[in-house]
């Protein structure tokens, strides 16, 4: 009995890592200050700010994740993005150069276009896409 407990545990921690539903990017990232502003041609459309993941593309085995937040401070706009390759599992998770144009804004850390087509919220990377975006808070 005393071997089970901890094997349901590590299986519930296991299936909840798996999990979609789980953020990588929460509240206390986004708070403070940003370390990196965006440059901003034109002020980004309204349902580009705020946090958004992408909805796993089901043509992939390993999809790699995305989240991004866009957030304002004062006149200014930040990106906190959040990438994990699917495959090898390696993460970036941080403040990031970007670049607003209105209905879109474009990640520098890896060239990721996050767009507002037909009211909704859609993202392109440098080899694929669109995927759509969920909005997550």
């Amino acid at each position: 009995m005393r071997h089970i407990l901890p094997a349901a545990l590590a299986v519930l921690v296991l299936a909840l890592g798996a999990c979609n539903g789980l953020y990588a990017v929460g509240q206390s990232d986004i708070s403070g200050k940003p370390t990196v502003y965006a440059t901003v041609n034109k002020a980004p459309n309204p349902l580009l700010v705020g946090c958004y993941m992408r909805s796993a593309p089901s043509e992939y085995n390993r999809p790699n994740k995305y989240e991004f937040c866009l957030v304002q401070e004062g006149g200014r706009y930040a990106l906190f993005n959040y990438v994990m390759d699917g495959k090898s599992l390696a993460t970036f998770k941080d403040w990031t150069a970007a670049t607003v144009d209105g209905d879109s804004v474009t990640s520098g850390y890896d060239g990721s276009r996050y767009f507002v087509k037909d009211g909704e919220v859609w993202q392109m990377t440098t080899t694929g896409g669109p995927h759509r975006m969920l909005r997550i808070n």
